[in-house]
């Protein structure tokens, strides 16, 4: 882990920097890749070169060494208001991969409702017996 290699990355006004480990790719979410399934090309380019390091830092296998990283893990446990560029790619990763977008249609085929419409009239009949 000596060979770890540093990229910056300017977060607002200040240079921050954090490992980086592998190229990340989630190829069961995202096939298609990054940019293609909702990220900006700035977003998939922290995801895919900084991924492996905050799933890291998130599971505990890496522990926090620059003042980006400890921030970051500080900010997606506590949430503050105000979080870095580096929190917000991992939160809406997290919010894509958790939370499915339910499709509904206008065109399609209704469900019948006859089926309650006709044990409220069985019933009807069962009591006037």
């Amino acid at each position: 882990m000596t060979a770890l290699n540093y990229i910056y990355v300017f977060c607002g006004h200040e240079e921050a920097s954090m490992r980086t480990l592998t190229k990340f790719y989630d190829d069961k979410n995202f096939k298609r890749g990054f940019s293609r399934s909702g990220f900006t090309i700035r977003e998939a380019l922290i995801l895919e070169t900084y991924g492996r390091t905050m799933q890291s830092l998130l599971d505990g296998t890496l522990a926090p060494e620059s003042e980006a990283e400890i921030r970051f893990v500080e900010q997606i446990q506590h949430l503050p208001a105000e979080t870095s560029e580096f929190a917000q790619c991992w939160l809406k990763y997290q919010n894509k991969i958790n939370f499915k977008p339910r499709f509904h249609t206008l065109c399609g085929t209704q469900r019948s409702s006859d089926n309650s419409d006709d044990d409220d009239n069985g019933s009807a009949d069962d009591d006037t017996e």
